[in-house]
């Protein structure tokens, strides 16, 4: 039994890892790109992989290093930041990445790549989330695990709309990833079953707002 727990519980931060919260924004992007391709197809695949290193260095290794550079001044004890206290000027850090992100996609711009209005959306709707979950950490903690899980889950219903493909499996899919992602988080006793519920919810929520509220208004 004690041999089934441990392996378990290596199973789960395997999985944690694999989906790390920062790393959510590129498996989005990366959907994006890649379940529409008559939409982007004449950008050209240089211009594709543009657009996935924007986001995987403003939404990961930027924060990472970042992150890293607080461990290494005792601003954070470690990388895990398990209480509500240590996650405050990550939470800051990650916002304003987010948000120069976000401003990179814009329309309008005047950069000179063209932008992504959907991956610019994805991105508005994950910088309502981690705000949400900001706030939220100042009276609870909430899975940022399960909260990119939501976001994802969210953006993949959202891209029915404008993908060429059948994606009733690949939705499935999504849900049954998501559940797992969930599960690893309550066997490492990270969260509570509501800390985890409430991280789907935000998730879902960011990306519903951004591309069918906000959208009529940009």
């Amino acid at each position: 039994m004690a041999y089934i727990c441990r392996n378990m519980k290596t199973i789960s931060s395997i999985i944690s890892y694999l989906f790390h919260p920062l790393l959510f924004p590129t498996y989005g992007t990366l959907l994006i790109l890649g379940l529409n391709p008559n939409m982007f197809g004449y950008f050209g695949e240089r211009l594709h992989f543009v657009w996935l290193a924007i986001v995987f260095a403003l939404t990961f290794i930027f924060p990472v290093v970042w992150m890293r550079m607080m461990v290494g001044l005792e601003m954070i004890d470690n990388l895990r930041m398990e209480t509500s206290k240590e996650r405050i000027v990550p939470f800051v850090a990650a916002i304003t990445f987010y948000l120069w992100t976000t401003w990179m996609f814009k329309a309008n711009v005047h950069l000179k790549i063209p932008t992504n209005q959907l991956i610019f959306y994805m991105m508005l709707g994950a910088c309502i989330s981690i705000s949400i979950a900001f706030f939220m950490n100042i009276f609870t903690s909430v899975s940022l695990h399960t909260l990119g899980a939501g976001s994802v889950l969210g953006l993949v219903l959202i891209l029915v709309r404008f993908s060429t493909f059948d994606l009733r499996l690949l939705f499935v899919a999504t849900i049954l990833l998501a559940g797992i992602i969930g599960s690893a988080r309550l066997v490492l006793k990270a969260h509570s079953e509501m800390e985890v519920i409430s991280g789907y919810f935000i998730g879902f929520a960011g990306q519903f707002l951004a591309f069918s509220v906000i959208s009529r208004f940009l």
